[in-house]
């Protein structure tokens, strides 16, 4: 049982450290505490710049929005807008991708 349990949390460990940040042009800020995500543009109802575009691999959705989350978190965005998974965007069908925003007064 013990074996078991040592093995679980070792394969978990694994797994997080294939989480790799995504690709990212743009500005860069402090770090933040808190990022709101958004899906359109028009849901954001304050004043705000994209600083820049995030690109990540595909995960499953649950985790996608957390992953964009940290990444925009390290870079210092206070929003992001997930565009979605589309070659069009991203040039790779497995890539998602989001505007980094950063809030202004």
């Amino acid at each position: 049982m013990k074996n078991l349990y040592l093995l679980t949390i070792m394969l978990c460990l694994l797994l997080a450290a294939c989480v790799q940040p995504g690709k990212y042009i743009g500005a860069k800020y402090p770090k933040t505490k808190t990022v709101d995500v958004y899906h359109y543009a028009t849901e954001v109802k304050r004043y705000y710049k994209v600083i820049g575009r995030l690109v990540n691999r595909k995960y499953l959705d649950k985790e996608i929005e957390h992953v964009m989350v940290m990444d925009a978190k390290r870079i210092g965005g206070d929003a992001v807008i997930l565009l979605g998974v589309d070659s069009t965007v991203t040039g790779k069908p497995n890539r998602v991708a989001a505007d980094v925003l950063k809030y202004g007064e």
